[in-house]
């Protein structure tokens, strides 16, 4: 369903109006929680949330979610993997679905103060219109969700305590199929960037049904989409990889190796390539830097990329040690190689070069890197904007 610009001048005018009114009313602080707390309880205490490792807790968040039609859920950010030494930031998860709209429309039954009173005034309809502007995604920041969980005395096996956590989130929702399209095609490079970095899959076997879902939507078959978005994220890091090398490919005295944590910083950087989020001083500068440099963070880098290397390793693309890579960047043969790695947009001719001349060769790199930018800026942009009304003014 679309909506028309008449319509959401007609929701913006009733959604200042109840503002208005609001003004005057006492304020009421929302909170979502996965299990109402029992205050009855003596042992149930309150405590301030450490860094969030837990699986089990990323779990726990999701279920308080509507689950029909969840396909695959990850968790990103400070508050889940831990990028320097300062306490848990917030839990950032992206959910992807089948059918948004349907999805926006329980959720809204469900928990409506997670939502601007921009979205709460159109429904379904505006979020819907929302969600389909800019990279596809509709995210929910500063949401406050409770966790029960039980802690364990380690001297006293028997002794376990349910706690009541807090934590702060933020979550985007996107379609499944746009999530597959940016992982595969860059189609935004916004999903596709976030996912060239270390992420946490969320464990949805243990999903299940919110109160609020209807039976019909109970009574669907579930289908399993997860080998489809694994195969497509697999086509995002060989990309990431391959267009990573690239960029270094011209420079002037450049040896035959490259330091892995530099390709590193290189991979993590695409997705900022033309944001403007960078360019104004919106975002921390050594956010590149924290992702891969933080102490534990390479690991979790090599993890990732380990297969990757490995397959263009038998395939001769290059060599790889504990700390660098060996390969001759200015190969022609190599670099159109790697450019059929890369999604189609991106395998330009003048990408690869001239064999004979080092200077094309930089001249692609540098080609490649502008269009990265042209990819990301829009749908950055985009998406900061529509943030004013997804999230509200208070929250954007």
């Amino acid at each position: 369903p679309m909506m028309s610009s008449s319509s959401v001048v007609a929701i913006t005018r009733v959604y200042w109006r109840r503002r208005a009114i609001d003004t005057i009313r006492p304020s009421r602080t929302f909170s979502s929680t996965i299990q109402k707390q029992d205050t009855s309880n003596p042992n149930k205490h309150r405590q301030k949330s450490p860094l969030l490792t837990n699986n089990n807790e990323l779990s726990a968040i999701v279920n308080s979610f509507p689950t029909t039609g969840l396909d695959y859920a990850f968790g990103y950010g400070s508050g889940v993997l831990k990028q320097q030494s300062s306490s848990a930031g917030m839990v950032d998860i992206i959910l992807a679905v089948d059918d948004p709209y349907a999805w926006h429309t329980h959720n809204l039954q469900s928990q409506p103060h997670h939502y601007s009173g921009f979205a709460r005034v159109g429904g379904p309809r505006f979020v819907h219109w929302m969600q389909n502007l800019g990279a596809r995604l509709y995210f929910h920041p500063f949401v406050d969700v409770e966790i029960n969980h039980m802690t364990r005395n380690d001297e006293i096996d028997a002794n376990t305590h349910p706690t009541t956590i807090q934590r702060e989130i933020k979550y985007g929702v996107v379609s499944t199929d746009e999530l597959i399209k940016d992982l595969t095609c860059w189609k935004y490079l916004y999903l596709a960037g976030r996912m060239h970095k270390p992420t946490v899959e969320i464990d949805l076997m243990n999903a299940t049904l919110s109160e609020h879902e209807d039976q019909s939507m109970q009574e669907q078959e579930v289908v399993n989409r997860r080998d489809e978005i694994a195969e497509a994220q697999r086509q995002n890091l060989l990309a990431a990889v391959s267009a990573s090398i690239l960029l270094h490919g011209g420079q002037e005295n450049r040896d035959t190796s490259l330091p892995i944590i530099q390709l590193y910083n290189t991979i993590a950087g695409i997705s900022y390539a033309g944001d403007i989020r960078m360019q104004t001083g919106a975002e921390d500068p050594n956010k590149v830097k924290k992702l891969v440099e933080t102490p534990g963070m390479q690991a979790l880098w090599d993890g990732m990329y380990a297969t990757i290397f490995s397959d263009m390793q038998s395939l001769g693309i290059l060599t790889k040690d504990d700390v660098k890579l060996e390969l001759d960047f200015d190969d022609i043969a190599m670099r159109k190689q790697l450019i059929l790695n890369l999604p189609k947009r991106l395998q330009f001719d003048e990408i690869v070069g001239v064999a004979s001349s080092k200077d094309s060769i930089h001249r692609g790199s540098e080609l490649l890197r502008a269009e990265l930018a042209n990819i990301v800026a829009p749908a950055a942009k985009s998406q900061s904007i529509k943030g004013f009304f997804s999230a509200g003014v208070s929250k954007s």
